[in-house]
């Protein structure tokens, strides 16, 4: 890995439980092809060069191999194991990047992703340090707190989503952190020890498939974005 190249962890350590299938989300087919794979050719449209680190949970080489035979001849992929929460599997997965590339993190099972958004998030990387894609949440939104309820004004709220994008310097010092509750995500980990993460424009359609309605959803769109 030379200095300044793109890089990315995808993290794979999911089990499908609220999926309500034995096998793990992130290997079931939409169109014809496996979630993982959708995923991973996005960043292969933004860098054919991108260096791919998988994280993958206990167990999983026994579903990722034959996709990798059936799939992929990128030699740029590099697998590694997860640990017992993301946090940890993030931690596994960054032992492997050079300390000079611009790094995204992302979940496998966020295969709608479009590679404007992933442009966009290594960019202000690259520029700024991070890049972190958002967008607007349309729905009314309350607070429950203590039996009580209140509305929460929406025009300050954001949804984040993945990739999260930083310089690879950065954000491996700040996983030598010890993990604690507030670090929810990325870029809670990186503003624990750096300054506050920029914020770029995502993609509405960049869910995390999560249910089997998410499916459904990802059957029309895959193969248009």
């Amino acid at each position: 890995m030379k200095s300044g190249e793109n890089a990315v962890i995808i993290v794979s350590g999911g089990s499908g439980t609220r999926m309500r299938s034995d096998l793990p989300k992130q290997y079931l087919e939409v169109n014809g092809k496996p979630i993982i794979v959708w995923t991973l050719e996005k960043f292969l449209l933004f860098d054919p060069e991108v260096w791919i680190v998988l994280v993958l949970g206990h167990g999983h080489e026994q579903y990722w191999e034959p996709i990798k035979e059936g799939w992929f001849s990128h030699n740029r992929i590099v697998v590694t194991e997860g640990g017992e929460k993301r946090y940890d599997s993030v931690k596994n997965g960054l032992k492997i990047i050079d300390r000079d590339c611009i790094i995204g993190i992302h979940d496998a099972v966020r295969p709608m992703v479009n590679v404007e958004t992933i442009r966009r998030c290594y960019h202000s990387a690259r520029k700024y340090g991070s890049g972190i894609p958002v967008v607007a949440v349309e729905d009314s939104i309350r607070s429950e707190m203590e039996g009580k309820n209140a509305p929460v004004m929406r025009d300050t709220l954001k949804r984040v989503q993945t990739p999260q994008v930083f310089r690879a310097g950065e954000i491996l010092k700040a996983y030598e952190q010890p993990f604690n509750r507030f670090f929810t995500d990325d870029a809670s980990v990186y503003e624990a020890m750096f300054r506050s993460v920029r914020l770029v424009e995502g993609n509405t359609e960049n869910i995390k498939i999560t249910h089997q309605s998410d499916l459904i959803f990802a059957s029309g769109l895959l193969g248009r974005i």
